[in-house]
């Protein structure tokens, strides 16, 4: 009974623990995210909207956002409905023979104007840029309206997100000795892992497509026979899931070390019930011997 307690009461410390750590993370990430969606808010409210694109350019307002988000962004463009490049920086053209208007995340983002949109982590293939040639980014999009002299028509604006700068900041986290988290989309698609490039490279499996449907909190799985716990917090706005994963391997060494404790508070318990009984029954019979030996 003893043991079992302490093993519920660790059980449900490490599960909170484990919460409360992706909720850290959570909030990192919703943070980093947010600083993306307000750049695309300015850029939207306070240059497109405002800008006459018949007759001014944006490219500095670009080139200033750019400057002061350098370090998570890697491309800002601005296109048409008919996938015409309007601008773009740093980047100065499409890849030749590129068509956008047939990419999923342009006929995506036209579909549902009212979202903002995020691909999966991708080699930049967009834009023909010497210096952006094999970055990986996370794209994201949305509809905008573009003013042209006296008409209205819409267009998309996209933000390349600097994967990288994403990967240091969940690289940092670990969850214990052998436990480890990643994200993944709605849609079942690995943003993120430590293992990534083994994933990639089929030497490594991940059970990431059923946990796209895992709902937030605690749960255990088995996966390659393998018996694991696991931790859902979902991200914001994105529908992305963080998902943290501790083996149960993990947890029975540290129920090992429970056991042994048990069983020393037990052994010892015997122990010093066997002495208070041997003490208690010599001083009741002392007097009896005495009065024998009379």
């Amino acid at each position: 009974s003893f043991y079992g307690r302490l093993v519920g009461q660790m059980t449900a410390a490490i599960q909170e623990e484990n919460q409360t750590m992706l909720a850290q993370v959570n909030h990192s990430v919703d943070s980093y995210l947010r600083t993306i969606m307000k750049l695309s808010d300015s850029l939207y409210y306070d240059v497109i909207k405002n800008a006459d694109l018949s007759t001014e350019s944006i490219h500095n307002e670009l080139n200033l956002l750019y400057d002061n988000n350098r370090d998570c962004v890697s491309n800002i463009a601005l296109f048409s409905r008919q996938g015409e490049l309007i601008d773009t920086f740093p980047a100065a053209r499409l890849k030749t023979g590129l068509d956008v208007t047939a990419e999923d995340w342009f006929t995506d983002t036209l579909e549902r104007t009212e979202n903002l949109h995020f691909t999966t982590p991708h080699v930049q293939y967009i834009f023909d840029s010497d210096e952006n040639q094999y970055t990986w980014v996370i794209t994201m999009t949305r509809a905008v309206e573009i003013t042209k002299g006296v008409s209205a028509e819409q267009g998309i604006l996209l933000i390349d997100i600097t994967y990288g700068s994403l990967k240091q900041l969940l690289d940092s986290i670990t969850m214990g000795n052998h436990g480890y988290l990643y994200l993944v989309s709605p849609g079942g698609q690995l943003i993120y892992h430590p293992q990534m490039q083994l994933i990639d490279a089929g030497q490594m499996q991940e059970n990431f497509r059923a946990a796209a449907g895992y709902r937030d909190g605690n749960c255990r799985e088995s996966y390659q026979g393998e018996i694991r716990d696991v931790t859902v917090k979902s991200v914001g706005y994105t529908g992305w899931k963080l998902v943290g994963v501790v083996p149960a391997e993990t947890l029975r060494d540290n129920y090992s070390q429970l056991l042994l404790f048990a069983l020393f508070i037990v052994s010892f318990s015997i122990f010093l019930l066997v002495f208070v009984n041997l003490r208690l029954s010599e001083w009741i019979t002392a007097p009896m011997k005495k009065l024998r030996a009379q």
